[in-house]
């Protein structure tokens, strides 16, 4: 069985298995039993869209696609049932840009002869390059916002000013081939500029040398297109892979996707989009408050950044404080305040916190902001933290965004934005299987994502921070190195655990027979019973219990496939007998 048929196994034991082997075994030969991919949601709150919730509904889901939707809708005999009625299953969410999965090789140091005429690569103009070759589902950005709930994300390599052609890309997957919907939607674009001092080394240069390449793409197209109508007498027209990859935005197929926060930036690449007609998509928007008016005239997809300025921590006097988001501080700030010696300096410092509070007040009601304007929008989480994304939406809806518009920037809009709401954005039969299950409101501060599903690959977040680890028996009796065999029906497995830690708590890793090694999660021992979890490579993750005697011990390691007796010998340790 090669790697390519893994994929279409389920997800109890090939998860149990992977954890314990490295991972270059899993392309070799290696038997696994069938489990099945063909999963039912039982009894969820499905919300198929915003404002259209099904409130005790079954989701099935098989081969990748979502099989049947509804109240009626019938379990298939070899599917994975998930009790669902406390649950609430969304459409995946979608990631307008970013650079999730991305893995840039490390750049080299190399001098330029010329720094005001570098070559193509040193100034930063790629186009050719795809972002496929440097794809990586093991990729850590990636892993966080799927957690979050993202699936599937427009993503584009990094660089300068043209890093390369982007793709519609899974948060999931085996490989980089795997995780591809789609190759080349757009051309990624930035007011970057080049490194050190080679051209463009200016945000002016960068868009004139834009503006130059657009131009001669233009010229080389022309001559191309009259040297095939007629080659006699012309010359051979000038060829290159940067030229050539313009071709197709020139044809209006192939947008430009910009990325800028900053309104200057914003009012250069507008004005460049005006002046040469190419089609645009435009992520970042950090500041487009102050553009709301040129952007409603601006016929391009929208994508708004989940990242979001950090609360000041310092005071700024009177009855307010530049942390509180809620205040008013315009009432406060004095545009026309002077500082006539320097024993008012701090009046002017407590000013300008003032201003910056005001600042970030526009920057966080942004969203609404957009909204109010009749602006469409999605949201991109290039530059945002994984870990602050729902709280940062949880702000922006506090300030004054619609849930349900806050819902649709995340799933039906960029869907409908970038071509994929035949396929995705909605739960519904036929779709492609990317779902996103919750414990509560998605934007409820304390809802937890307990399952993802992506293209129908499910990762299971049930267990994940649902038990902290208690410890109540005497941790001497587990500190230490354990070898562990665990039973499978393709034979043993081995590998040591290594338990460390004191009576306010336990940790360790998990260490599979050619070394890979995985944290400890949820550790808990009471005297006699040791449980942990263990996360697989692959998503979701292995419990195993075991009743402590001496130096050995015996219990079960389980999946959502189901449970496989495993067994110990404490090696080392405080109370380990010497061998």
């Amino acid at each position: 069985m090669t790697a390519s048929t893994f994929r279409r196994y389920g997800f109890g034991l090939l998860s149990l298995v992977l954890l314990v082997l490295p991972s270059r075994l899993a392309a070799q030969d290696y038997e696994v039993p069938t489990v099945t991919d063909t999963y039912a949601l039982q009894n969820a709150r499905v919300v198929q869209a915003p404002g259209q919730v099904l409130e005790s509904a079954t989701v099935v889901v098989r081969d990748g696609v979502i099989d049947a939707v509804g109240p009626d809708a019938k379990v298939p005999y070899d599917a994975r049932t998930i009790e669902a009625d406390s649950l609430v299953v969304y459409a995946g969410f979608i990631d307008g840009l970013s650079h999730a999965g991305v893995e840039m090789p490390e750049g080299e140091d190399t001098d330029v002869e010329d720094p005001g005429n570098p070559p193509p690569d040193a100034a930063g103009i790629q186009p050719d390059r795809s972002v496929r070759p440097f794809l990586s589902p093991d990729e850590s950005a990636l892993q966080s916002l799927r957690k979050a709930g993202f699936t599937l994300g427009h993503v584009a390599p990094e660089g300068q000013m043209l890093p390369g052609a982007s793709a519609h890309v899974f948060y999931g997957g085996e490989t980089a081939n795997d995780m591809v919907l789609e190759a080349g939607p757009t051309l990624f674009a930035q007011l970057q500029t080049a490194d050190g001092y080679v051209y463009p080394a200016t945000g002016m240069a960068v868009i004139a040398q834009m503006r130059q390449l657009y131009r001669e793409a233009e010229r080389r197209q022309q001559l191309e297109a009259a040297y095939e109508r007629d080659p006699t007498g012309r010359p051979q027209p000038p060829q290159d892979p940067q030229h050539s990859a313009l071709f197709p935005v020139l044809d209006g197929e192939q947008p430009l996707a910009f990325y800028a926060d900053e309104a200057l930036s914003l009012h250069r690449i507008l004005a460049l989009h005006q002046e040469l007609d190419f089609p645009l998509v435009l992520a970042g928007l950090g500041e487009s408050h102050e553009l709301a008016g040129a952007l409603q005239a601006v016929d391009a997809p929208l994508f708004l950044t989940l990242d979001l300025p950090e609360e000041p921590t310092r005071s700024t006097g009177q009855d307010t404080t530049t942390a509180d988001t809620t205040s008013t501080p315009s009432r406060y700030y004095n545009p026309d305040l002077q500082v006539p010696s320097h024993e008012t300096v701090a009046e002017e410092e407590e000013n300008l916190e003032l201003r910056h509070a005001m600042e970030r007040q526009d920057y966080l009601e942004t969203a609404a902001t957009l909204h109010d304007a009749g602006l469409e929008f999605g949201f991109t989480t290039r530059e945002a933290d994984p870990g602050d994304v729902r709280g940062n939406l949880r702000t922006m809806i506090d300030q004054g965004l619609p849930e349900q518009t806050a819902l649709a920037a995340l799933t039906t809009r960029p869907a409908a934005q970038l071509g994929l709401d035949d396929r995705l954005g909605t739960v519904e039969a036929g779709k492609i299987a990317n779902l996103v299950v919750t414990d509560g409101s998605y934007f409820a501060e304390d809802t937890k994502v307990t399952h993802v599903f992506v293209d129908g690959r499910l990762y299971d977040y049930s267990a994940d921070g649902s038990d902290e680890g208690d410890v109540s028996g005497d941790v001497s009796a587990v500190l230490g190195t354990w070898s562990y065999t665990l039973d499978t029906p393709q034979g043993e497995l081995s590998g040591e655990v290594t338990i460390e830690g004191d009576q306010s708590g336990l940790d360790g890793t998990f260490v599979g027979p050619q070394g890979d090694e995985q944290p400890l999660q949820s550790v808990s021992f009471d005297g006699t019973t040791l449980s942990f979890t263990v996360d697989s490579p692959q998503g979701g993750s292995v419990s195993v219990s075991v009743t402590v005697e001496g130096d050995t011990f015996d219990g079960s390691a389980s999946t959502s496939g189901g449970s496989f007796p495993i067994s110990g010998e404490r090696t080392s340790g405080p109370n380990a007998t010497q061998k």
